[in-house]
């Protein structure tokens, strides 16, 4: 005949169980949170955006294109001063050059002036405000 365990020895039984139980559901609730986490990225967005020092910045389905030559990712969203576009990494206006992208400093908002359809996008170098402003789409006349 099997021994019945004792209560001590059920009473741990139980602990493992619940401690098994709480582990499992926390890594399954991170997974999830992770998989439920994928970027926005707003098509409402997209445009060919210029101003006449930095050049411009062509927002395409979560890639920017800087004056035609760098490109990074970014998402849309939205807080409480508006709409804006959040890259991957800063981008800021550098005399006699432009655009910059600088992994190494934190990353800034760009500013929508509204969504769907933003017509105005401000990039914030400091105190100065950038507006790179949407150009006609070449499709447009179609």
């Amino acid at each position: 005949m099997k021994e019945r365990p004792t209560r001590k020895g059920e009473a741990k039984m139980r602990r493992v169980i619940s401690i098994g139980v709480v582990a499992t559901g926390t890594v399954l609730l991170v997974a999830l949170f992770l998989y439920l986490r994928k970027p926005v990225v707003d098509a409402s967005a997209n445009g060919l955006f210029a101003n006449d020092f930095c050049g411009t910045i062509k927002l395409a389905d979560g890639e920017m294109l800087l004056n035609d030559r760098q490109t990074i990712s970014y998402i849309v969203g939205r807080d409480a001063e508006g709409p804006y576009i959040l890259p991957r990494f800063d981008v800021g206006a550098v005399s006699d050059q432009g655009l910059d992208v600088d992994g190494t400093r934190s990353v800034r908002k760009l500013r929508l002036d509204r969504l769907p359809s933003a017509t105005k996008l401000t990039l914030h170098e400091g105190l100065t405000p950038y507006v790179f402003k949407r150009l006609a789409s070449v499709n447009s006349h179609e």
